[in-house]
Formats: structure tokens, sequence, C-alpha cells
């Protein structure tokens, strides 16, 4: 005799299969120990693969070969793996080890920049290749040329709302900070005809771990209907390249991104945090044990001055990674960094 809950089970899966993408694996496999999905593709032809999202930067709509799909539950794209997951250049020949997480281009960027929303995107996120490499061990200067369009709604926008802009922004595909814009070495960029900088940092200078690069506001250099943006670079590295048109979002905006205490960290998790960063403890330690107890210390002295105003903090903000108890005004953090963007 069949139980209840087994039937309850196999219900729910057969359920869960028809609405799963053709000659994807089952949902305990779909779902890798990873926690992305990956999917292998037999056949681009099957009817049952039209409910599939996919917008892949190299342009191809069809679900072919081995895909990704991107963890951002309001997006869900399904890109193709050898477009978008770079593999590191080493003489192992061990299977490609793919990432803890993917989120699709679209998605780093608009998190990219909390102080920006994306409204739309006039072109779509496009592969930019890598430059070849020279006998002489320099690379060639390649170009990436783009028309997109500019309606006459989205230019009278543009022009009554100022904080509504036209950004060109590009990404590095196997970035180790994925969500931060970065150009790629010796960029030179001109839009309509017109040179414009690319970046501030020295052509040949590497972007480093702690830096990030911004988008090129383009609003005044376009017109309505067609516009064309042409890159060149001299980079071994493979990039991701769109246009979007973005609002600016204000201090309180940005402020209410912040995670509610409910929503925020757990007490007996903070608790186990800072018995971490005092030394005092683990998560492991067991109280009742009878193992020898060594007291690192008896107290921590906190400092409520905030170290980059010198004001009393009023709501207290850390990063999550940081093993040390000292903090900073969140607010105040906040307002430096509106300060540094560019308008």
């Amino acid at each position: 005799m069949v139980g209840k809950e087994t039937v309850v089970k196999i219900v729910e899966d057969t359920f869960r299969k028809m609405r799963e993408p053709a000659n994807a694996v089952s949902a305990s496999g779909n779902q890798n120990e990873l926690g992305y999905s990956v999917m292998p593709m037999k056949n681009p032809d099957d009817s049952a693969q039209l409910d599939i999202k996919v917008r892949c930067p190299c342009g191809n709509s069809m679900a072919t070969g081995s895909m990704i799909q991107c963890d951002h539950p309001r997006c869900s794209v399904w890109q193709h793996i050898d477009c978008v997951i770079i593999p590191e250049k080493t003489a192992d020949t061990a299977p490609q080890e793919l990432p803890s997480s993917f989120y699709c281009e679209m998605c780093r960027v608009s998190r990219a920049d909390p102080f920006w929303v994306t409204i739309n995107h006039p072109l779509l996120p496009v592969s930019v290749a890598p430059s070849n490499i020279m006998a002489d061990g320099s690379y060639t200067v390649q170009y990436i040329e783009k028309t997109f369009p500019l309606s006459r709604a989205n230019r009278e926008m543009l022009q009554k709302a100022e904080y509504d802009i036209q950004q060109v922004w590009c990404i590095l595909l196997d970035d180790k900070v994925p969500f931060r814009m970065h150009w790629p070495l010796h960029s030179d960029m001109q839009i309509n005809g017109i040179p414009v900088r690319v970046v501030s940092r020295q052509a040949t200078q590497p972007l480093g771990a702690n830096g990030r690069d911004d988008g090129l506001m383009l609003t005044q250099f376009l017109k309505e209907g067609p516009n064309k943006i042409v890159l060149s670079r001299s980079d071994s590295r493979a990039f991701c390249l769109g246009v979007r048109i973005a609002k600016r979002r204000s201090l309180e905006e940005v402020l209410n991104l912040v995670p509610k205490e409910q929503d925020g960290e757990k007490f007996d998790d903070a608790l186990s945090r800072v018995r971490r960063c005092v030394g005092g403890g683990t998560e492991a330690d067991n109280a009742d044990s009878d193992s020898d107890i060594e007291v690192v210390a008896d107290s921590v002295s906190v400092n409520l001055r905030c170290p980059m105003t010198g004001s009393r903090i009023k709501v207290a903000g850390r990063f999550k990674p940081c093993v040390h108890m000292g903090c900073f005004d969140l607010e105040a953090f906040v307002e430096l960094n509106q300060r540094s963007r560019k308008v």
C-alpha cells in the first residue's frame, strides 16, 4: 500500500518535470551541489524548449549545448556556458569548474552601483572578444561597432528628467569581483563620431580588487534615431558591453535597500559571530563539555564614534565578512559613497 506522502511526492515530481525544459535533468540533478542550474541541451528544435528564456551575449537565442541559468529569481535567463564561463588558462586537463553562483551580465550591472536603477536596455549585452597576441608578445587593437536606437519618447524623457541618463557599461566576464563595471586595457570610445574618455586610470593600469570603473554617460552625445558607438581596446580578456537607461536613486531609497532588522542576522548567528570576533568561542563549542576553557578577554571595547565623520554612530553598519567588532555610521557611509558618484 502506497502511503499518502509517497503519492504527494510522485505528483509533485511529475508536475515539476513537466514544467522543466526538455532534456533538463531532474530536480535532484538540475540543481547541483553549488546551487546554480545547469542544463545539457540535445535537440535545439524540440518544441518543449519554447518556454526557455535564452539571452546570451553571443546573440544566439537558441538553447544549444550546455546551458547555465542566472540565479536572480526575477531573471532566470539561460546562457551558453561556453560564452559566459571563461576557463582558467592552466596546464591541468581537469573538467571546467563552474562558479558557486552565477548571475547574468544585466543582473551584475544592476547590482554594481545601488545609486542607479536600470529603466531599460536600448542595446542588449554583446560579447567583446579578447585581443590576439602578436609575435612580439603585445596584443592587437581590436574594434567593436554597435548601433542602437533612441526613440522620441526616451529622448524626451532624458531631456525632461535630469536624473535619467543613458549609460554605456562594460564588465569583465570572469571578474573575481562580479558586481562592478570593468573596462578593458587601452580602451577608447567614439559616440556618434565624438571621442569620449573611457576611464580615469592609466590605459595600461589593471583594475585592482578594490577598484571599480564607471559607466559612460551618453545623454549629451545622443540623437533621436540610430546612434553608433565604437570601442577599441587591446586586452587579452573577454568582456561584455551594453547600453542602458538608468535613473538615479536618492539617499533615502538606497538606505531602504538595506535589510530591516527583522530580515537581518538572527540573534544566535550574531552571538556566534561576536564570540568569534572576541576569540572567546566558536559555533562548535559546547558549553556543557568538560574540556578546558581558555578565557581570552573578559571585555571588549567598541568605539561608537564613526571613523569617517568623527560623530557618534546612529545606526551601526559593518560589512558581513568582517571579523572585527568595529562599525561605522550607516547613513554617513552611504552619503559619502553618493558624493563620490559621477553625475
